[in-house]
């Protein structure tokens, strides 16, 4: 699904002003890691891009505009991720599809079939946190943008473009298995990936929280393609 991405501060069609624009974008990004929202000002994000001040505000009259480009910015690289994941997610179902319907020697009974799914299904969210969270800057992005939009109409509309675009494709792959509720699926799982990724950061255990990392993952999982497949 196409999610359309709008910048709001001046653009320019000069190479050299474009790759202006995107260092100071690129500074601000650095500088809501380390100080969050609130220490975005023109003057910290021309000392941090090393551009004169005139720079900044040439491009963002309104610190509020700088914010907003710099989550579009952000969302841009963020939203190619979920392309690639949902191609995966897609390779993962074709795979396992291939391996429900083999000859008839070969082919796995439900029983088994569903144990595929899950072990799979888990392993791939498991590996997807653990690839998320080695990313500690965009995580912490993530949230300070979050936290941001309850304050910022103008960011909440982004903000609310990229969380149904992985959402859209976490219900597509569900909706592939047949499920009668894919929404409700992709909310469950996408709902335990934020949370799982959010404590991961905190700990700062890059996605290795022992065992019961995986056990939960496998019982949500399992909970829901038993209910697809019942």
């Amino acid at each position: 699904m196409t999610y359309p991405l709008t910048y709001v501060g001046r653009q320019t069609s000069r190479s050299d002003g474009e790759a202006r624009r995107l260092i100071i974008l690129e500074a601000t990004l650095r500088l809501i890691v380390r100080e969050g929202i609130r220490g975005v000002r023109h003057r910290a994000v021309a000392k941090e891009a090393d551009v004169p001040l005139a720079s900044t505000t040439y491009y963002f009259k309104d610190i509020k505009d700088l914010i907003s480009d710099s989550l579009t910015y952000f969302a841009e690289k963020t939203l190619w991720m979920n392309r690639e994941l949902e191609a995966r997610s897609f390779e993962l179902l074709k795979q396992l599809s291939s391996a429900s319907q083999g000859a008839d020697e070969d082919a796995l009974n439900p029983r088994e079939y569903t144990e595929l799914l899950v072990s799979n299904l888990t392993q791939f969210i498991c590996t997807h946190i653990r690839e998320q969270v080695s990313c500690r800057d965009d995580r912490i992005l993530e949230v300070a943008f979050h936290e941001e939009a309850l304050r910022n109409k103008q960011l909440a509309s982004a903000i609310k473009r990229l969380d149904e675009s992985l959402l859209s494709t976490i219900q597509g792959f569900f909706a592939q298995l047949a499920s009668s509720n894919s929404l409700a699926d992709a909310y469950q799982i996408l709902g335990l990936i934020k949370l799982l990724e959010y404590q991961s950061i905190v700990r700062d255990d890059n996605g290795e929280s022992g065992p019961e990392f995986e056990t939960i993952i496998s019982s949500t999982v399992r909970n829901i393609i038993r209910g697809i497949l019942a």
